[in-house]
């Protein structure tokens, strides 16, 4: 087969079909190029970017929160006062402030001055307390979540006045959850709605 001569190669070309784009095709894509380039079309493709910035912000400020609130040990984490491992926990109201004492123990402070507290005790070592109060009243409430015997100490010392106790029963580890509230600090109408928020987390 003998090779194309050059005229014959450019025939070929010229007789080859051409498509051509009609004026209004023109502007379909010239239309489809200056969305793709506008504002709006910029905004939507920022604003996925925006949104995963505020929420790893919002995560690192949750977690740099509960940090500093474990190293300060006052154990507490959105408007709750919690054991240390989370044992329990109570809504102080803003009443008083919540300190770390040991493992399963936290006093309640108003102005630097003790103003009760949560202690985990055995069922003996709640009639040991007991034994040791100056009674005035001596209950089991009900209405409450848990289980609770609740007693009212007149201790006339230069701490406390009147002490009012409520042991919490855990049914599941049978340990009784002490939560005490010194009524010359904390007044009884406060206290009592306090204490209804006291939950064991177990």
């Amino acid at each position: 087969m003998r090779p194309l001569t050059n005229e014959e190669i450019q025939k070929e070309l010229n007789d080859f079909p051409r498509l051509g784009l009609n004026y209004s095709a023109k502007k379909r894509i010239a239309a489809s190029l200056e969305r793709i380039d506008s504002p709006i079309v910029k905004k939507k493709k920022l604003f996925p970017a925006a949104l995963s910035f505020a929420v790893l912000a919002l995560l690192f400020i949750g977690i740099s929160t509960f940090v500093i609130n474990s190293i300060s040990g006052n154990g507490l984490f959105f408007g709750l006062g919690s054991a240390p491992a989370e044992k329990f926990s109570i809504d102080p109201m803003d009443k008083f402030t919540i300190e770390r004492i040991a493992d399963d123990e936290v006093e309640f402070y108003v102005d630097g001055k003790k103003a009760g507290g949560i202690e985990i005790m055995t069922e003996a070592e709640m009639h040991k307390n007991i034994a040791k109060q100056n009674l005035f009243e001596n209950n089991v409430l009900p209405g409450f979540q848990y289980p609770v015997r609740w007693t009212l100490d007149h201790q006339k010392t230069m701490e406390a006045v009147q002490i009012r106790h409520y042991f919490f029963l855990s049914e599941k580890s049978k340990l009784r959850y002490h939560v005490y509230f010194y009524s010359q600090r904390i007044n009884d109408r406060d206290a009592e709605k306090i204490v209804r928020t006291f939950r064991i987390n177990e």
